[in-house]
């Protein structure tokens, strides 16, 4: 019995020994608040202060903050014992308002291997300026962007879209519009802008007026003053949809029905060069006539033939696709979007693959 005590106490003691013989990283602290600063002051940092509290030297292995806002620096030489290193965090409060907390993981060849050490604080933002609300500029017109986006529209609605602008200069702005399709109307609100004062670019689209299916882009260019002036491009992007919201449950009942014998095709392996073809095989199985509205492909290497306007309850026709592999080299998708006049399913997406080898 007490050969057996001696023994155990031994193996703690060998134990005990040999955990104080590992390296020890020991921190003065490990969170640090940096309370309230100032987004306009710039990056702040703290240097965290340990201690080698083991018999070895120890190494810092790792040092890997939880984002990109925070870096790091530390001592990347061994620690011996009892001697001191530091990890210097450093904080970006750039675009980053209000409270924030970041941890910085630290890896260690002691025990234990992993510290984690915070950083905290508030971030007051800097005042905006009118670069930061209007970033773009026409003359001295700033522009809160140059887009109009109309997305989802249907060809039934009339919709608007506002683009906030700010006349910068001494004197007063008055902005007109070229190359204006007749589908949508672009004017300055108010019509004459005093020097600092803030209005809109109202554009509205009439989508009865709009003759296309599907999403497409439109250029327009500003007149400041009558005057063309660099940079002055507005984009117009825009989805239409055609409206079934007025049709009857008997009209929906009697409409056609567009019906795909695969809307997926993989050719398989095809050499470099090889122009690819396939035709999707489609049948109308409602009770009125099928419109293809429109056949639109992804990219200019893919061609599309559309059927005849109207296909009439029960026939069938197809979409010619084909692809020209020529510059093109491992895994390809191409992409066809179909658009007709079947309310259950007025958008059909189309995808014809291959593999290209040298």
């Amino acid at each position: 019995m007490k050969t057996l005590l001696t023994t155990t106490l031994l193996v703690i003691t060998f134990a005990l020994q040999a955990q104080t013989a590992s390296p020890r990283i020991v921190f003065d602290k490990t969170a640090h608040d940096f309370g309230t600063i100032n987004e306009a002051d710039g990056k702040v940092s703290y240097r965290f202060s340990f201690t080698n509290a083991g018999a070895q030297p120890l190494v810092i292995t790792r040092v890997q903050p939880t984002c990109g806002c925070t870096t790091s620096n530390y001592t990347k030489e061994p620690v011996q014992t009892n001697q001191k290193g530091f990890i210097e965090a450093v904080f970006d409060p750039s675009n980053r308002p209000g409270p924030f907390s970041k941890s910085i993981m630290v890896s260690t060849n002691g025990d234990p291997a992993t510290v984690t050490i915070t950083i905290h604080g508030n971030v007051v933002p800097k005042p905006r300026s009118i670069e930061d609300d209007y970033p773009l500029q026409i003359g001295d017109l700033r522009l809160q962007n140059t887009q109009f986006s109309f997305f989802n529209i249907t060809n039934a609605e009339v919709v608007s879209r506002e683009i906030a602008i700010i006349n910068i200069g001494k004197e007063p702005i008055s902005v007109k519009v070229k190359d204006l399709p007749a589908w949508i109307t672009i004017v300055q609100v108010p019509e004459v802008l005093q020097p600092n004062q803030k209005g809109v670019l109202r554009a509205t689209m009439d989508g009865s007026k709009v003759n296309d299916f599907g999403f497409f882009t439109h250029r327009v260019y500003l007149l400041i003053n009558n005057k063309e002036e660099r940079n002055n491009m507005i984009s117009i992007s825009a989805t239409i949809k055609e409206d079934f919201s007025k049709l009857t449950p008997e009209e929906r009942a009697n409409a056609p029905k567009i019906t795909f014998n695969k809307t997926e095709f993989d050719v398989g392996q095809v050499k470099a060069g090889e122009v690819v073809k396939y035709d999707f095989v489609f049948k109308n199985e409602g009770k009125s006539p099928l419109i293809i509205r429109k056949v639109r492909t992804g990219c200019g290497c893919t061609a599309s033939t559309p059927p005849a306007d109207k296909i009439k309850p029960g026939e069938t026709s197809s979409i010619k696709v084909t692809f020209n592999t020529h510059g093109r080299k491992g895994r390809q998708a191409q992409y066809i979007d179909v658009y007709c006049n079947d309310p259950a399913s007025s958008e059909v997406k189309l995808k014809l693959s291959c593999t290209v080898v040298e």
